[in-house]
């Protein structure tokens, strides 16, 4: 249990894990993260721009100097520990990871996360 500081009352915590998606910026994000709430129900789930730097891009300039960076994306989703396989696979599929330069996924346990639901008859977003 955490406490609520506006409230100071116990806020329920739920085991859960982190997946987050570095991936190309070619709109695969939003066709993850929609995927993931129609499909897989996960709606604490968030997109960032980053910028990186691929390990086997080829060094063009100077020895000792990085390579140019892209722009990228990082999608984050917590979800509960239970379901953490199955939403980690789901997206490996769903952004085609296994494409060349498609990116990567990876996961992390958390300490604990508060539950979250959104509330019923909200629109769905619009590219």
């Amino acid at each position: 249990m955490g406490i609520n500081p506006v409230e100071n009352q116990a806020v329920p915590l739920e085991a859960s894990k982190r997946i987050l998606v570095l991936l190309p910026d070619d709109g695969t994000d939003r066709r993850v993260i929609r995927a993931l709430r129609q499909v897989k129900g996960v709606v604490r789930v968030e997109s960032v721009p980053v910028r990186a730097v691929a390990m086997l891009h080829e060094v063009k300039k100077k020895a000792g100097r990085l390579p140019e960076s892209t722009l990228a994306k990082m999608v984050s989703a917590v979800v509960g520990e239970s379901e953490a396989d199955a939403v980690f696979e789901y997206v490996y599929e769903a952004a085609n990871i296994g494409r060349p330069g498609g990116g990567m996924v990876m996961m992390e346990r958390l300490l604990g996360a508060t539950l979250y639901t959104l509330p019923a008859g909200l629109p769905e977003e619009k590219d």
